[in-house]
């Protein structure tokens, strides 16, 4: 017996254990190293119509391994539920609330075990839009090159130039601010909704998740 089979079999033993929706997925995606693939990998064993991707890696689930389609080698093996709850967050993609762009994103913090950054600065302020290093090592504005245009010297001469500038970008004040609590209500927003699936009687075999979410609206405990 491998020493993975041993490990889930005293879990089992020990009884389901009770997480939070955030802490399931950063279980998934941090130690046990959950994948995305959005079909991508060449196993399309399980597609057809009407099936969904909770399904597929449930049946996944119990063979124990991925079958092989030809297109990539087999998937690590992870625990079952692992699987089940990156389907989930997978299955953020079929969701026109949110898409795949969300269900990378919460991936990517359930990897980090991080939230999206919801501050933001209050004060507007001009940036570079790009920045590189001199010489000298220090980090100095990016700048491009213009068109370039004729004028008259104080001699009536012609000279030709080629205006030398840096863009730049606002960041800060209170739309940034705004841009960031919406996109962390968001996340918030899709977390509930990886946590219902998640609920779902018989969806995970050793995991209980609870109804407790991130706080919805943590900039109202700024004093």
């Amino acid at each position: 017996m491998m020493m993975a089979d041993v490990r889930r079999d005293r879990i089992v033993a020990a009884g389901p254990r009770v997480m939070s929706v955030r802490s399931a997925l950063e279980w998934a995606f941090g130690p046990e190293n959950a994948r995305m693939d959005f079909d991508h990998s060449g196993a399309h064993e399980f597609d057809r119509v009407g099936v969904s991707p909770e399904w597929r890696m449930m049946q996944q689930a119990k063979l124990g391994c991925r079958i092989d389609g030809g297109g990539a080698g087999p998937a690590p093996q992870i625990h079952p539920d692992a699987a089940m709850i990156a389907a989930a967050v997978e299955a953020l993609e079929l969701n026109p609330m949110f898409g795949r762009e969300m269900a990378v994103l919460v991936a990517t913090h359930a990897r980090a075990g991080t939230a999206p950054d919801w501050r933001g600065s209050r004060v507007r302020r001009v940036v570079p839009m790009a920045w590189e290093f001199g010489d000298d090592g220090q980090q100095i504005a990016s700048a491009v090159e213009g068109e370039e245009w004729e004028y008259l010297s104080t001699c009536r001469h012609r000279r030709k130039v080629r205006s030398c500038f840096c863009p730049i970008r606002f960041v800060g004040g209170a739309g940034d601010v705004a841009r960031r609590r919406r996109a962390y209500l968001n996340w918030c927003g899709a977390l509930l909704e990886v946590a219902s699936q998640l609920r779902v009687p018989g969806y995970l075999d050793t995991i209980i998740v609870t109804s407790a979410q991130p706080v919805l609206s943590p900039w109202q405990n700024i004093s």
